[in-house]
């Protein structure tokens, strides 16, 4: 091997080394407590647990009707909205408030606006017909009926 050949070898090994050094630091310095803490919050900002953020499922197959109930508990009708398209099924909820607080005394008033929203999109086991589908939604639970469209071809096939 050439003097040359192994200086190269030698620079491609210590430049190696050198980025594996600085992604050590960068992964120390991310798991320092402030640091770590920081992410910690913005995790538990994106993953708080409550209605908005999961939509339990649960489907039933009877013959060629499908049943799918979601609960939905503290929910109001009016937050609920639901598509389908083929077997995709959304069922997502809105929540839009606004609330004025209006002080005369001390000649001041405020607006306060919140949104939330939150989706589940479930793969359903076969196409339902989204004309004949019907949606109830009582005590918290709603319930989806829907019957199985005819067979669909899934398949092209080549002609001789």
């Amino acid at each position: 091997m050439s003097e040359k050949d192994k200086n190269t070898q030698d620079e491609k090994q210590s430049s190696s080394i050198d980025f594996q050094h600085y992604i050590k630091k960068v992964d120390e310095l991310i798991d320092q407590s402030p640091i770590r803490n920081i992410f910690d919050e913005i995790d538990k900002f994106f993953h708080k647990h409550g209605v908005f953020s999961s939509i339990g499922i649960d489907m039933i197959e009877n013959g060629d009707e499908l049943v799918i109930q979601a609960s939905l508990p503290g929910v109001s009708k009016e937050q609920i909205y639901m598509d389908i398209e083929g077997s995709i099924l959304t069922i997502g909820l809105k929540n839009d408030t606004t609330q004025e607080i209006q002080n005369d005394q001390m000649d001041y008033s405020y607006k306060k606006y919140s949104y939330s929203q939150s989706q589940r999109i479930v793969k359903l086991p076969f196409p339902i017909n989204a004309t004949t589908a019907s949606a109830i939604y009582e005590n918290g639970m709603l319930v989806i009926k829907g019957t199985k469209l005819p067979e669909y071809q899934k398949q092209i096939f080549l002609d001789k």
